[in-house]
């Protein structure tokens, strides 16, 4: 069996002793024609096939969720890892400590699971299991995952390491000295959505997240900001000031009116794959930190929605990708949104 395009052969094979066969070539776009011939033992060849390459269309937008924040961390990791030496902890409750994660795991190829406070959920504790994880980095001190939890993780046979600060400025510059690289992300580190929309493509870029007031620089963000050269903002002069912007090297801003407007900067302006696109809410933190690693590892954007509407910033986007994936479940991101965004795709 063989294919041609424009008369150059770009796949070969020979069939099983039953007439079957699969021909893997290269990714072509839509409207392409492929010429397909096949070659008996004789050498005789067959009448040629054409074939006209058409958009993928898959059959459903899929939900990686669970009843509850805990259980859709779960299904992300059961989505993207069959095992991970290690994993990263960090609670469900509140998103300061967790914000600047996402870069952390991917560098160690994590999934980020959640945790109540003061007791280690069940479904998280078999996740890690599941994983054979060999080590849990919790992200935040002791107020946001308890000592008590650590001990039973230490139990487990597992080594843990914990990263967190007196508050969620030097735990994001703890978690940035984890990570070589000179450029920086610089966000509001009261207001989540920003970083929820540039987390993926910071994961996969190796680049630390670094959190700020918005009129005043903190003193552990400077530190982290040490050796640093460049630096993304993700926010308008609203929620980071001209005033910050001054002090921070070779900055480059991407934000608008809203999180939504914002999100849809850093996806225009910051390359990701078009494959697939995550979507996550934009009013609520754990769906999209659990998911940014997974974004991240298949090269995708995060997009923002509300919980029953597509905003104009985000619908914009729709057009530039071949899928999409839901985290949360309908009581989070609603099943007119899934259809709305299969609809997309038939366009």
């Amino acid at each position: 069996i063989e294919v041609k395009k424009l008369n150059q052969v770009i796949g070969t094979i020979t069939t099983d002793v039953n007439g079957n066969f699969k021909v893997e070539i290269p990714v072509q776009t839509v409207g392409t024609t492929l010429v397909i011939t096949a070659t008996d033992g004789a050498g005789n060849k067959s009448e040629e096939t054409r074939v006209i390459v058409e958009k993928y269309i898959p059959s459903e937008v899929k939900r990686i969720s669970g009843v509850d924040r805990y259980l859709t961390a779960t299904s992300i990791a059961k989505t993207g890892w069959e095992k991970s030496d290690v994993v990263v902890l960090a609670t469900g409750i509140d998103f300061p400590d967790a914000l600047a994660g996402g870069p952390l795991a991917y560098m160690h190829n994590a999934p980020i699971l959640l945790t109540q406070p003061t007791k280690l959920n069940a479904d998280t504790k078999s996740e890690i299991i599941r994983l054979k994880a060999k080590k849990v980095i919790i992200l935040g001190s002791t107020g946001a995952v308890s000592a008590g939890i650590e001990k039973e993780l230490k139990a487990m046979g597992l080594s843990v390491e914990r990263i967190g600060g007196e508050n969620r400025f030097e735990t994001a510059a703890l978690i940035a000295k984890k990570l070589p690289s000179s450029k920086v992300v610089i966000s509001n580190g009261f207001n989540f959505p920003d970083v929820l929309s540039v987390s993926a493509y910071a994961s996969k870029n190796g680049i630390p997240i670094l959190l700020t007031r918005t009129d005043k620089l903190p003193e552990e963000t400077k530190q982290g900001l040490v050796g640093k050269t460049s630096s993304i903002i993700v926010g308008s002069t609203g929620v980071v000031s001209n005033q910050v912007q001054g002090e921070l090297p070779s900055p480059k801003r991407y934000g608008g009116l809203d999180r939504y407007s914002t999100a849809s900067e850093v996806v225009k302006n910051l390359e990701m794959g078009t494959e697939i696109a995550y979507v996550a809410i934009g009013t609520n933190f754990p769906d999209a930190l659990a998911g940014s690693v997974l974004a991240a590892k298949n090269n995708a954007n995060i997009l923002l929605v509300k919980a029953n509407t597509i905003p104009d910033a985000t619908k914009i986007h729709l057009k530039n990708f071949e899928d999409f994936a839901i985290f949360g479940g309908s009581g989070v991101v609603s099943d007119k949104i899934k259809q709305e965004l299969y609809d997309s795709l038939l366009q």
